[in-house]
């Protein structure tokens, strides 16, 4: 088949040997086309074994003289460390744009856990669970208890009744935060996954928008620009505060109800209202309903027909986070007090191999925020009247909670911590799943989040005080001149010196310069045997066999078995010097 395969080649007039060479540069092109759809760890190590593969075929193809599995692979080695220099120079001096050749994600027809600049509850039967990374948090100090770790995202005051989205009116653009903090700030840094979109998670609230970042209305952050690669930022955040007072027209518009409420909707209003309570209570009071009646907590909920509201309330009465956080701020609006719904994540799961937080795309989680006199916005989490476990013991574990069959909201916190807890073969494969997220961890924060930015950083560490294009571009260009020579440098003493075939001629060579014959510097492998011969016949026929094999070797094709042969020759040569007797008697 390999025959017929190059006789139909070069009937094409392509030689076989150009055509394969061919085949391995399209690899080599196949794979730096995967790194348009996923620079992951994995995919790097997955691209290192196939270069070194298809650097081994070629190796192979290019050889004239046949090499062993070791030797070639030894070679193959070779090429790849003296390329890593020059890796490394276009990996650091190479000018970096901003943006990415990723592509835009696709819209799925199914709902995910994940976030969403729109909220819609009632329209999605089934939430399919996302467990890709959405984050990894560092933080100085402890970790914070699961009631501190809400990551404000996107706040979502705009609603037709049905779907609440952003405000996009005056007002909801770029601003500048106020309000008082009450105890001190708590430091943390973030490594965001790229989500295409320009909001940025952060605990509530943030003290300072970071540099390429805004601070818009809802004390909410927002990237300059979309986040397309990993970016990382440094946060300081206070869990503890109080807002301003709410303009006219802000608490106008977040009183506002476009739809008219059922008879029903209006009848729990007013038992909810009886006695003229405040605003805390009436938060109290809709808690206390939603803890007291049969709610429950489910990511299959029913589709909700009509006035969802209404639905929701009086029939279906089952939802996850979506539902309940709407449901309490449409009843606040419909009671007077400012609501709005806040979208980010809740929660996440602690590395302990890597010390950080990982946050999930299904750790996705929603909440209402109500404006209470002397305090301003505060979070009032309606989630966590109906599943605590939520809150407290994350996503994954309501999941494994809802596959045991238990009922959420049910059990204490300790007996539901005692039933999801894990066996002796998933502790073993959580703790390899840490490790290795720890790894890709710091591939990310070292290889991928090197941007402009962290160029200009380094540039600016090794002396360069104006980084423009056209430096950057002379010192890559001189940086690569420099190590072309170095390597060519090395390898030409390490060929010198490393040429086992060269090696044994040399200790032929020293065997006679032991009994005083010694091989001119110009002298060339046949004169020399020549020369020998001339002067001692008795070493005329082993000189002669080593000095073929030689030639063969260094000149022509010979293989391995020509480098065994030539080894055990050497090996066997004895030259011994000549009596003085016996050498003046041939003399005279």
């Amino acid at each position: 088949e390999e025959r017929a395969a190059d006789q139909r080649l070069q009937g094409a007039g392509v030689h076989p040997a150009v055509a394969g060479v061919f085949a391995v540069f399209l690899i080599y092109l196949t794979v730096l086309g995967a790194f348009l759809f996923s620079q992951s760890l994995a995919t790097g190590v997955y691209a290192a074994l196939v270069i070194v593969i298809t650097t081994h075929a070629l190796v192979l193809l290019n050889r004239p003289q046949p090499l062993t599995q070791s030797q070639s692979l030894r070679l193959v080695a070779v090429l790849l460390l003296q390329a890593l220099p020059l890796l490394l120079i276009l990996y650091l001096l190479f000018p970096r744009i901003q943006g990415s050749l990723w592509g835009l994600p696709q819209d799925a027809f199914a709902g995910r856990t994940g976030m969403s600049e729109q909220v819609s509850p009632g329209t999605i039967s089934h939430l399919y669970n996302d467990d890709t990374v959405a984050f990894r948090v560092e933080f100085e100090g402890p970790l914070l208890p699961p009631a501190d770790l809400y990551w404000r995202a996107l706040v979502l005051s705009e609603t037709d009744g049905r779907v609440w989205q952003r405000h996009r009116g005056p007002g909801d653009g770029a601003t500048k935060w106020s309000y008082q903090a009450l105890a001190p700030a708590q430091g943390y840094s973030v490594l965001l996954e790229p989500h295409h979109q320009r909001w940025l998670p952060a605990l509530d609230l943030p003290a300072a928008a970071p540099p390429g970042t805004r601070p818009i209305a809802g004390y909410v952050l927002e990237a300059t620009t979309p986040v397309r690669r990993l970016r990382r930022y440094d946060l300081l955040s206070n869990l503890r505060y109080t807002t301003a007072r709410l303009t006219a027209q802000e608490s106008a518009h977040n009183l506002l109800w476009r739809s008219a409420p059922s008879e029903r909707v209006l009848a729990l209003l007013d038992t909810f209202n009886q006695g003229a309570p405040t605003p805390s209570e009436l938060v109290a009071r809709v808690l206390k309903h939603f803890n007291q009646q049969p709610f429950r907590y489910t990511l299959e909920p029913p589709l909700l027909s009509g006035d969802p509201l209404d639905s929701f309330l009086f029939e279906s009465k089952a939802g996850y986070c979506e539902h309940y956080a709407t449901t309490f701020a449409a009843l606040m609006r419909l009671s007077q007090v400012p609501a709005r719904l806040v979208v980010g994540y809740q929660g996440g799961e602690w590395n302990q191999a890597g010390e950080y937080l990982v946050v999930r795309q299904s750790d996705a989680h929603a909440w209402a925020e109500v404006w209470l006199p002397g305090t301003g916005w505060t979070r009032v989490d309606p989630t966590a009247a109906v599943a605590p476990e939520r809150i407290e013991l994350g996503a994954n574990a309501l999941r494994r909670l809802i596959a045991e069959g238990a009922g959420i909201g049910m059990l204490p916190l300790n007996q539901a911590k005692l039933l999801i807890a894990p066996s002796w073969a998933s502790k073993m494969w959580r703790d390899l799943w840490w490790r290795w997220d720890s790894i890709n961890s710091s591939w990310n924060r070292w290889v991928m989040a090197y941007g402009p930015k962290a160029q200009v950083q380094f540039l600016k560490l090794i002396g360069m005080r104006t980084p423009s294009w056209f430096n950057i571009a002379v010192t890559m260009a001189l940086a690569l001149i420099l190590a072309l020579l170095l390597i060519s440098a090395l390898w030409m003493y390490t060929r010198r010196t490393s040429d086992p075939v060269a090696r044994l001629y040399q200790r032929f060579c020293a065997k006679l310069k032991r009994i005083g014959i010694e091989r001119g510097q110009t002298e060339g492998p046949l004169d020399f045997t020549r020369r020998l011969a001339s002067q001692r016949d008795d070493l005329r026929e082993p000189a002669e066999r080593i000095t073929r094999l030689y030639i063969s070797l260094r000149y022509g094709r010979g293989g391995r078995g020509a480098l065994t042969e030539l080894r055990r020759q050497v090996s066997a040569f004895k030259a011994t010097a000549q009596p003085l007797a016996d050498s003046n008697s041939r003399s005279g």
